[in-house]
């Protein structure tokens, strides 16, 4: 068996928890704990910091364990299970917080409200042709939708939305679009190959075909890139805040208005970043992200490491949080469950950070659940509107 990387694990994770997993993953998992199982308190005595290099040794230990499992038989016995699920929740789910202040703790009564739920979101789109007319792409059936000046616009058996360009394509200048609302997100695959993941309350807009010297798109939310490489025809995407360039790459641009800062990920190649109200540029190589702040005339585009699992994993189906704030976490949530959010008794802005991995194809309530395992906020589900409570 190979050794998992961080998505796959996780799934394992989820399985066990859900009792669902096959014996050789569940063996793995419970090697996960064996350092924790006689110390179950351990996680109250050390600070952040000591708790991912924690983090970091029980993956090792998880890594080895799977590398050589037919030379371990030790098995964490079932009255250790509700302590191993909370460490796991604790260590690896992410189900860890800090703040300024240490806060007091409470004992946790389960809102009423959480007996309500709402189902997540899935591909939903709406295909705007040249011509004006819409499409609901959730409403057709794989096959062509249409035919535009020799392309044609046809919904693949998987969903996705697929350009095919005739050889005698007519060579003006038309352009589609596609929006996802909340609870949306959808694929297409341009008339050059291109493939774009769009999340949830997102649009793109793109020619036809691209006969020009130039392949430019323009993204309003966030979207995922697979460029088809073309070394004499450059592969633009334009945001309200800067102008991401490249030939041929792997990249994910997160670009919401209510975000206070455009985020651009690269996981393989090189892209060029320009900011338009500066024109600040940068380069940035794979495991880096570009951030620049909305709406600024700065002339600074900072550059970071990054986690790329992180910046991507609304793509493989989670939430992934790192040291991220509710108020941010609570954005992802609304887009995607297609919700309200509203703070009663607390700040949004209160420093309450998290760390963890989610599935973002549970219902709401679990996702909410689990957050709630802090004790540090508490939530209640009113139609389509979640109370976030001290």
């Amino acid at each position: 068996m190979n050794t998992p990387n961080r998505i796959e694990f996780l799934r394992i994770v989820e399985k066990y928890l859900d009792g669902t997993a096959n014996a050789k993953q569940a063996s793995a998992v419970e090697q996960y704990f064996d350092l924790f199982s006689t110390e179950p308190d351990v996680l109250d005595t050390v600070d952040k910091k000591d708790l991912r290099v924690i983090h970091d040794r029980l993956k090792s230990a998880i890594d080895t364990r799977i590398d050589q499992e037919d030379k371990f038989h030790t098995v964490v016995p079932w009255k250790y299970f509700s302590v191993a699920a909370s460490i796991l929740l604790a260590a690896t789910i992410g189900i860890y917080f800090y703040q300024s202040r240490k806060p007091q703790l409470k004992q946790f009564s389960k809102p009423a409200g959480m007996h309500a739920d709402i189902a997540p979101g899935g591909n939903k789109a709406i295909l705007t042709l040249a011509n004006g007319s819409k499409i609901s792409l959730n409403d057709v059936h794989s096959g062509k939708i249409a035919n535009q000046f020799g392309t044609s616009i046809s919904k693949a058996k998987d969903g996705s939305l697929v350009y095919d360009r005739s050889t005698s394509a007519d060579t003006r200048l038309v352009y589609n679009s596609v929006e996802t609302p909340k609870g949306g997100q959808y694929q297409i695959i341009l008339e050059d190959g291109t493939k774009v993941w769009l999340n949830a309350a997102s649009s793109l807009k793109y020619p036809l075909a691209f006969d020009g010297k130039e392949r430019k798109v323009e993204l309003n939310g966030e979207a995922y890139f697979e460029v088809a490489k073309n070394k004499s025809k450059p592969f633009r995407v334009v945001t309200d805040h800067q102008v991401v360039e490249v030939l041929g790459t792997h990249f994910d641009i997160n670009s919401y208005t209510d975000e206070p800062f455009t985020r651009t990920s690269l996981l393989e190649g090189s892209v060029r970043v320009t900011s338009l109200a500066s024109n600040a540029k940068v380069v940035i190589k794979p495991g880096q992200q570009s951030v620049l702040k909305s709406g600024s005339s700065s002339a600074v585009i900072a550059v970071k490491n990054i986690d790329i699992d992180e910046a991507v994993a609304w793509k493989n189906g989670y939430f992934m949080f790192d040291e991220e704030p509710l108020e941010s976490i609570l954005r992802k949530i609304s887009r995607w469950y297609d919700v309200d959010v509203q703070y009663k008794g607390m700040d949004a802005k209160n420093q309450l950070y998290f760390s963890g991995t989610l599935s973002k194809y549970s219902n709401v309530s679990k996702v909410l659940k689990k957050l709630e395992l802090t004790e540090s906020v508490h939530f209640k589900v009113d139609g389509r509107t979640i109370v976030v409570m001290p």
